[in-house]
Parts: C-alpha cells; structure tokens; sequence
C-alpha cells in the first residue's frame, strides 16, 4: 500500500502540485459504485476517531480537535492513492495535453 504520492514511480517527473492534480483526475474518472465504495471505506475509518471525540468536553476537545484535522489528511489519502491507481495512467496522459 502507498501512503503518499512521492512513491509512485509514474509520477517522478511531476511537481508536487501536479501529482495532486493527476490524482485529481485520476480519482474523478472512478465510476460511481467505486466513489461509493471509496466514500464508505473513508466512514468506517474515520467513524472511530470522530464517536471518540464525542467523550472529551471542556477546551480540551479544542486542541484534540486541531490535531483530528491534521490526521484527517493522513487518514484519507492512502485510500484514495489506491482507489486511484488504476486510473493514474490516463490521468497523467490528461494532465499532460492539458498543460502543453
């Protein structure tokens, strides 16, 4: 499984930005059942932590918040890295007539 962008040989020749661009489009051509199933797999992972959150009160639940959001990233982009995967071939060959 690949949890971040840089290791995917296909996009070595790419800015950053561009890899997210590529994974962009790469994850806007998944057909509809494939959407649905990414959006799922993103709720049972992330259900946990947020019902969590649901037992802390007080200011403390400010800062627990501040670090769910910068985890939320980190959470969420492997799953779509690999729902994304199949389609990255095409969608570099998009990016690349788009930005000639």
């Amino acid at each position: 499984m690949v949890f971040r962008l840089s290791k995917l040989t296909e996009l070595d020749d790419f800015a950053l930005r561009d890899k997210q661009r590529i994974k962009a489009q790469a994850l806007a051509q998944l057909p509809a059942s494939q959407k649905i199933m990414l959006n799922i797999a993103k709720l049972m992972l992330l259900t946990p932590l947020f019902m969590a959150l649901a037992f802390i009160e007080g200011w403390i639940l400010l800062p627990v918040l501040l670090v769910c959001g910068l985890a939320y990233p980190l959470l969420t982009v492997p799953l779509e890295i690999q729902f994304a995967r199949p389609y990255m071939q095409q969608a570099i060959v998009e990016f690349r007539k788009t930005n000639q």
